[in-house]
């Protein structure tokens, strides 16, 4: 018989965000569940969010990261003014500090790439598609949030 979390891919994504990417984002620092999560400096916080396309299919989801830096004085303005935090495309314009698609810092010879999405299918093993996404985070999400964060 085949569990429930073979047939449904958006479990399937829940499952390798819960057991690969969010230990291996606290692993690089961050705090945070769900989707979210977020790293402290001094003056700012940064974030990364895994961002799922609204289309999908039943056997295979896609998404991206969107990163962002946002002043600590910023937020704390941010959670005065609506102390709910923004979750959804409507609210995302709202943010007010710096924030990216995660392909936009990824760079070829000097470009960045645009567009960076990641495909998950239901029931393949997901171990190096997470290290993928983790080392991107690493190599180029973090250097780029930080420098933002030192600013």
């Amino acid at each position: 018989m085949e569990s429930e979390i073979e047939r449904n891919a958006q479990d399937w994504f829940r499952f390798m965000v819960d057991t690969n990417l969010a230990p291996g984002l606290r692993a690089l620092g961050f705090f945070g569940v769900g989707r979210r999560f977020r790293i402290e400096g001094p003056h700012h916080w940064g974030e990364v969010a895994v961002e799922q396309a609204r289309s999908f299919t039943a056997r295979a989801v896609r998404f991206t990261l969107h990163i962002g830096v946002m002043s600590r004085d910023e937020w704390a303005e941010q959670l005065r003014v609506r102390p709910y935090y923004p979750a959804n495309e409507a609210t995302k314009a709202q943010w007010m500090g710096w924030q990216a698609p995660i392909g936009s810092v990824v760079d070829v010879g000097g470009f960045p790439i645009g567009e960076l999405w990641w495909e998950l299918e239901v029931g393949r093993p997901f171990q190096s598609l997470a290290r993928e996404v983790l080392t991107t985070v690493r190599e180029y999400g973090l250097p780029a949030m930080r420098e933002r964060m030192q600013a």
